[in-house]
Parts: structure tokens; C-alpha cells; sequence
């Protein structure tokens, strides 16, 4: 009996031995499956004319050496990663073209030599692409073209200045925001592909840049400025974050700023708003509000906001405020980064972006459109920097290089 006694016991004490060693184990995979980069492809811009595919070891797949190298003539991907749509430059000549990612086939979409293509977006379904165009006589257009190439694309807008967009989620319509604001005659339409005349017309936009639609598409939302007396002063302006109701067009405030432009993007899962203020004492804190109207501010009071970025999950922001420059007088921006609900604010990085980065996040909320700066698992961000592009790790709050290049978006996992 003290014989089996004893075996049962090593055999008791071996169990608990396999058991805390199967739960260690299960930790450390736990932990290297957290801790491990991102295995995520990057669709790179640059060096020079180039766009390639970059994995995670930093090996390129080059897709085109014609890139156009000018500003905002940069790359946007298809909704489901499939196809990349691009600017080319070939003499005076301008060509929009689409590549699809899998087969390797190019399909030519526009050329001009006086109109020449910047700033596109996809519809959600991947059959249209939308893009704006420098006119030759000043000012922009706003085209709409089959991504398949079947028919030349159509001209649907002008503006004698700004001009944004937004798709509807089902692809139906393009909300746009034409001249800026009602102080220069601006005014937010809904157009529909192939259909000459506006669906609905709004002639009291405030200052603002990008519209944007609820999540199922039966609202949308943009800044209206209330009407004045006499003429225009810095102390009239006021920004009024505003949800209309497809249909109905029965405005609902939704937040309030005086004199100060409101940036604003909503949440990928839900009709949270999240918005920036730029004034005369520059930018403001980051802020969110619900469709009931209530306000919170998610950053410091303090922080000056320049971009931000919603997380793919609608739970984090990523956000951008300058952090001075560096020792070679270059002007450096810093990552933070906060939840949805005011929490585990934290700072993450600083880096000196590259050229190309800084002006795109001048305008943010259109690019938030066409470029993934969030990895899909929402555990890091990808940006460049003036020494190529770097991967920043949320969670361990590192950031690695991962090629040359001046900018970058994620690839779907399974491209």
C-alpha cells in the first residue's frame, strides 16, 4: 500500500507538472502570437517611380517603375485588396490604370495631357473608381469610371476650388462637397453614376473638407454654418456637425464649434463621429460624438491634433500632433494613441515623416478612404518616414523599418 501510495503521488505530482507546464506553454504561445510582427504585406510607394509588395522580411515584388512621382498622385486599393488602382506618367501624358494583384493584368481607365488624374476612391462594391482631375482651365473635376474599362469615364463634377467625396455603402451615389464653404458658394450633392442631375442639393455647407455616410447608408453627415448677418467675420463662423436623413432632409445637430473648421471621419463600425477643430490658435483636441448629441474629448485639452485615425475594430484612435523638429531643423510628428471611450491614452512614438506622408495626412479624412494605415488586426500602423517605411507595433510601442519608400498601406492577410 505505501508502495502504491507513493506511485500515486509521483503520478499526481507528474500530472500537475504537465499540466502547469501544457499551461506555460500555452502562455508563451499566447505571448509569441501577440509579440510577433505583423505578417501583413505592404503595397509600398517609392523610392523614385516605383510601387511594389513588400512582406515581412522586407522583400519586394515590384508592380510598376512608371509611378507618377508628383503629390497626391498616389495609389488607392480596391476594397477587397484584390486590385490596386494607379498614376502613371509618360511624357505630358497622364494614365490611370488599375492592376489586378493575382493575374498581373493592367486595364487603362483615363489619360490626359491637360486634365491629369489625382485622388481616387473606390466604390465599396470595386466596380466604380472615382478620381479627381486638375483641369487645364483651373479648378477640379470629379470622374467616375467602370473599374472593368468598359466605358470612358464620365465627368459628374466641377468646383472652381475643393472638392471631397464619399461612396454611399451600397454604391448607389457619391455624396460631394463642392467650392468649400457657403461663404464661397459651396454646396454638398448627392450624384448618382450615369444620371445627370443631383440627387439631393445642400446649399449651407460651414467649413469642413470630407462628408461622410451613416453605416447603412440611410444617412449622412456634414458641416453646415448657419446663416449670418452682414458681411463675413472670423466671429461669425460656426461649425455645425450635422446628420441628415436620407429622404427626409430633417437636419440633426450633433456638436457645435465657433469659429473653427471641423475635421471629422466616422467610425468604421458605427455612426460615432470622431473630430478635430482647426482655428485661429491652430488645431484642437480630438473629440467624439454619439448620434444623441453627446460630446467627450478623448485627448489631452491641450494636444493639437493634425490627424487622426480610427482603429479597424472602431475601438482605438490613432492620432498625430507635432512634437517639434528634429536636430536638423526637420519638422517631427508624434503617434498617440486612445480608446474609443476616453481610455489608455498613451504616447507611442516620435519620427520625422517623409514628404509625401505629411502631405497626405493634410488631408486625412479623404485618404482615410483609399490608404489601410491600420494593419486589419488593428495591432499596428504603417507610415513614412524621411528614412523609408516603418511598422509601429501597438502593443509593444516599437517601431521597425520595414523598406524603402515614402508611403504605405496594408494589404489584406491573404494577398
Amino acid at each position: 500500500m505505501t508502495a502504491r501510495r507513493i506511485l500515486l503521488t509521483i503520478i499526481g505530482l507528474l500530472s500537475i507538472v504537465i499540466l502547469i507546464g501544457s499551461l506555460s506553454a500555452g502562455v508563451m504561445a499566447f505571448l509569441l502570437i501577440t509579440n510577433r510582427p505583423v505578417d501583413q504585406k505592404l503595397l509600398v510607394v517609392g523610392p523614385g517611380q516605383r510601387l511594389a509588395i513588400v512582406d515581412r522580411q522586407g522583400n519586394a515584388q515590384l508592380l510598376a517603375d512608371d509611378l507618377s512621382a508628383e503629390l497626391f498622385r498616389y495609389p488607392a486599393l480596391a476594397p477587397d485588396g484584390s486590385r490596386v488602382a494607379y498614376i502613371s506618367r509618360r511624357g505630358n501624358v497622364s494614365i490611370l490604370q488599375v492592376i489586378d494583384l493575382r493575374s498581373g493584368t493592367r486595364t487603362e481607365l483615363y489619360r490626359s495631357t491637360t486634365n491629369p488624374p489625382l485622388y481616387m476612391v473606390w466604390s465599396p462594391d470595386g466596380q466604380y473608381l472615382s478620381f479627381l482631375s486638375n483641369r487645364g482651365t483651373g479648378g477640379l473635376g470629379m470622374h467616375i469610371v467602370p473599374t472593368d474599362g468598359s466605358h470612358e469615364a464620365e465627368l459628374v463634377s466641377v468646383s472652381p476650388s475643393s472638392l471631397y467625396l464619399a461612396w454611399q455603402p451600397d454604391s448607389s451615389s457619391v455624396l460631394v462637397h463642392i467650392g468649400g464653404s457657403i461663404f464661397e458658394d459651396g454646396r454638398v450633392i448627392t450624384v448618382q453614376p450615369g444620371r445627370k442631375q443631383p440627387l439631393y442639393e445642400i446649399d449651407d455647407p460651414g467649413f469642413f473638407q470630407v462628408p461622410a455616410w451613416s453605416v447603412d447608408g440611410e444617412s449622412f453627415f456634414y458641416v453646415a454654418q448657419p446663416p449670418i448677418e452682414g458681411p463675413p467675420t472670423v466671429e461669425k463662423v460656426e461649425s455645425v456637425l450635422t446628420r441628415v436623413k436620407v429622404g427626409e432632409m430633417q437636419p440633426q445637430v450633433l456638436a457645435r464649434e465657433p469659429m473653427a473648421a471641423i475635421i471629422f471621419s466616422r467610425s468604421p463600425k458605427s455612426d460615432e463621429i470622431a473630430y478635430t477643430t482647426v482655428g485661429p490658435e491652430g488645431f484642437g483636441p480630438l473629440k467624439l460624438v454619439t448620434l444623441d448629441g453627446s460630446v467627450r474629448t478623448l485627448s489631452s485639452a491641450d494636444d493639437n491634433v493634425v490627424a487622426f485615425f480610427w482603429s479597424p475594430n472602431g475601438e482605438q484612435i490613432a492620432y498625430l500632433t507635432p512634437a517639434g523638429r528634429s536636430s536638423n531643423g526637420s519638422p517631427q510628428l508624434r503617434w498617440q494613441l486612445v480608446g474609443r471611450n476616453g481610455a489608455s491614452s498613451r504616447t507611442l512614438n516620435t519620427f520625422v515623416p517623409s514628404q509625401e506622408f505629411l502631405a497626405q495626412i493634410n488631408f486625412f479624412d479623404a485618404y482615410a478612404l483609399s490608404f489601410n494605415l491600420w494593419s486589419s488586426d488593428g495591432r499596428a500602423l504603417t507610415y513614412g518616414t524621411n528614412d523609408g517605411v516603418h511598422v509601429l507595433d501597438i502593443n509593444r510601442g516599437i517601431a521597425t523599418r520595414r523598406s524603402d519608400g515614402v508611403l504605405a498601406m496594408w494589404l489584406p492577410p491573404d494577398s
